[in-house]
């Protein structure tokens, strides 16, 4: 009887103890630090958005389909795989790189940017953001969040 009651009181101990350090995990991240990285995060998904076009439009330019810089590039990516692009194909996958690369300084600068104007550092968006990643509950509150803000812009 003795050991059944200090198994249980033990048990009960980790419980007690692991529940409340995930409550105090959870509520590590502040409503208010929460809404700037919603913020954030919402604008950086804009800017990714306007990259993306431009990059295609880059492709494009070139005289690539989309769909076929992909596989190049992924060709070019995996040494067990050999490309059937021709010399002209590659000549242009290459500098549709080049030119991705000329477009990167300027992606990250407004990335960073987007971030900073929600009043928050990109040191602490990269850290809310892995503590989200961990931690469903961050999750769901973050897409609270997310989904009432664009219900007031509506």
């Amino acid at each position: 009887m003795f050991k059944s009651s200090k198994i249980k009181s033990l048990f009960l101990a980790v419980f007690v103890c692991g529940s409340m350090s995930l409550m105090a995990q959870e509520q590590d991240i502040s409503d208010k630090e929460l809404g700037q990285f919603a913020d954030a995060y919402t604008e950086v998904q804009v800017q990714n958005q306007k990259s993306q076009e431009k990059m295609i439009a880059i492709i494009k330019d070139e005289g690539l389909e989309v769909e076929r810089f992909n596989e190049i590039q992924q060709a070019e990516m995996d040494p067990n795989q050999e490309s059937d692009a021709t010399e002209a194909e590659k000549e242009k996958h290459e500098n549709v790189i080049v030119k991705f690369e000329e477009l990167q300084p300027e992606i990250e600068k407004k990335a960073i940017a987007s971030i900073e104007s929600a009043g928050i550092t990109l040191q602490d968006y990269e850290k809310i953001g892995a503590k989200i990643q961990a931690d469903q509950s961050l999750q769901q509150r973050l897409q609270a969040i997310i989904v009432k803000r664009q219900s007031d812009k509506s």
